[in-house]
């Protein structure tokens, strides 16, 4: 199998003074050279298609900028408005989209789940939203020994109660409580909740609530039949390391968990409107940073849809889906948040220490 080399690099600056600002845009390329070079340098190292990220800091525009290709077939250079698969960081949307509806008295984070989403069996003991949120729900996560199945789903979905099929018969993986148990189920389950609460389909109900307050202008469900202006293709790895077309997935059983399209500033955008009160109160943002433990007392390392760092004030979330890995870390206190995305998948070692490095960057300016 022949390797993809010599991956062709674009940059394109975004930004309220960037774009189409003349001396402006010139100047912000400029300062971006410095970024550009560790980015295009970790896109080579780590043999990806592409790299596209995003930067911002408080009363600054965001700034963006993307090395490699969208589509290595027809050679299509990726930009900052190239839009990719953002996995797992969709669960700190459902996670605000939850808080906002506790916040308005539509849902009780400590209320069996099943009173919003009457498609889950109620249990002896339920798993509420809270415990949903920070992953000790008892809710298993994929099976991988169904991995096709499941992971690699093509089946369409039409609805999330609909998509509960897949694991509402089965047991609990654990009490209630008891065990964290990493779960995009789990999300699932509460973006059936999310709309039992709302009244709205879980797509109506972002758009309205979080992407259109955030400025989120090119987010939206992954339907693949959606014409999805500056959609990236995406890859996966041959046993040799080797890129190759990834398989085709239908994720309407996993929207609320990792079904989402996003560009990385689209991501910045939704971080700086969570610093900025924009979205939940600062009573919620709070709580959502807040390090959970199981019903023993152990710190789970993850709040109410945010995992926490080791580095005080600073919360992250990250992980793959097919085709696409994304990023996004917030410093909660000088309020620099960073994304980043690739349209290829299992891409995950580098990432913290990437946007770590962006961060300081933006921070030293």
């Amino acid at each position: 199998m022949r390797r993809v080399k010599d991956i062709a690099i674009c940059v394109l600056v975004v930004g309220a003074v960037c774009v189409g600002a003349g001396r402006a845009e010139e100047s912000a390329t400029q300062s971006l050279a410095e970024p550009f070079v560790f980015v295009e340098e970790l896109m080579k190292q780590e043999g990806l298609p592409s790299l596209s990220v995003a930067i911002g800091r408080p009363g600054e525009p965001i700034y963006a900028l993307a090395v490699g290709l969208a589509d290595l077939e027809l050679g299509t250079p990726a930009t900052a408005e190239s839009v990719f698969r953002v996995g797992s960081t969709a669960k700190t949307i459902t996670a605000t989209a939850v808080l906002q509806l506790a916040e308005k008295g539509l849902i009780d984070l400590d209320a069996a789940v099943e009173q919003y989403c009457p498609g889950f069996p109620a249990r002896e003991e339920s798993p509420t939203p809270r415990l949903l949120l920070s992953h000790l729900g008892g809710i298993r996560h994929y099976n991988y020994r169904r991995f096709r199945e499941e992971f690699l789903s093509a089946r369409r979905h039409e609805s999330l109660d609909d998509a509960l099929s897949v694991f509402k018969g089965d047991p609990l993986v654990a009490k209630p409580g008891e065990e964290y148990q990493y779960s995009s189920y789990g999300y699932v389950l509460l973006g059936c909740a999310l709309e039992g609460a709302s009244g709205d389909s879980f797509a109506e109900y972002l758009e309205a609530n979080i992407f259109e307050p955030a400025g989120m202008t090119q987010a939206r469900l992954d339907v693949p039949e959606e014409i999805v202006p500056n959609r990236t293709r995406t890859y996966t790895r041959a046993s040799d390391g080797s890129l190759m077309n990834s398989p085709f997935v239908d994720l309407s059983d996993r929207y609320p968990a990792g079904g989402l399209l996003a560009t990385p500033s689209d991501l910045v955008s939704f971080g700086r409107a969570l610093v900025e009160g924009k979205l939940v109160s600062k009573e919620s943002w709070a709580a959502m940073r807040q390090p959970q433990t199981t019903s023993s007392g152990e710190d789970t390392g993850y709040g109410l849809g945010w995992r926490l760092s080791d580095e005080p004030g600073e919360i992250f979330h990250g992980r793959s889906s097919v085709g696409g890995s994304a990023y996004l870390l917030i410093r909660v206190d000088s309020g620099t948040v960073v994304a980043l995305a690739t349209n290829v998948g299992r891409w995950t070692e580098p990432r913290h220490e990437l946007a770590r490095r962006l961060a300081d960057w933006a921070e030293s300016r």
